[in-house]
């Protein structure tokens, strides 16, 4: 194509374009926000983090609120902060921010368990095992040690983390005939 070619195409399309009505690129923002308001909004497809097996992640009862994360950070900030102290006041530090990320971790893994959403069997059976294991050994006896305590721990854990996946495949199921029923 020449170059005369070409600049007559392009003033044919600069008039055209001037001769033409506004177009959504060239309306005022009044007209595009009144467009949008017309138009429904098209419905946001979930993402693959916030759908697993077509159950739906379970909000927090403080949703939108990020709690969680915010536990999780703080709990972080504090465990790293007694890990640079040392002494006496790290070790402090250092078990209140396990204990933080124990209690946030906890809940999300038990809010997505009982949701069928994610099966967090072993780690809420180890945890559950874990916490009343110290009870023991700080409130009733510092004797509760040895190998036949460690068995029994992790035979009790087994039998926790196997009635809790039993929950957890029942939850599942409740939440897909939910999803599946769902308008």
């Amino acid at each position: 194509m020449s170059k005369q070619r070409a600049k007559r195409r392009q003033r044919r399309r600069a008039r055209a374009a001037a001769r033409a009505p506004a177009t959504a690129a060239t309306a005022s923002a009044a007209e595009r926000a009144r467009r949008r308001e017309e138009l429904p909004a098209a419905p946001r497809r979930p993402s693959r983090l916030e759908v697993r097996d077509g159950v739906l992640r379970p909000d927090a009862i403080w949703a939108p609120f990020p709690l969680t994360e915010i536990g999780m950070a703080a709990g972080i900030v504090v465990f790293l902060a007694g890990f640079a102290t040392g002494g006496a006041r790290g070790g402090w530090l250092l078990t209140i921010g396990v204990v933080m990320l124990a209690v946030t971790v906890a809940e999300l893994c038990l809010r997505e368990h009982v949701a069928g959403f994610r099966s967090h069997s072993l780690l809420l059976a180890l945890l559950a095992v874990t916490v009343v294991h110290t009870g023991v050994v700080l409130l009733v006896t510092r004797g509760w040690h040895g190998p036949l305590v460690l068995a029994i721990d992790l035979a009790v854990a087994g039998g926790v983390a196997w009635w809790l996946r039993g929950r957890f495949r029942a939850a599942q199921e409740r939440a897909r005939r939910r999803t599946l029923s769902a308008p």
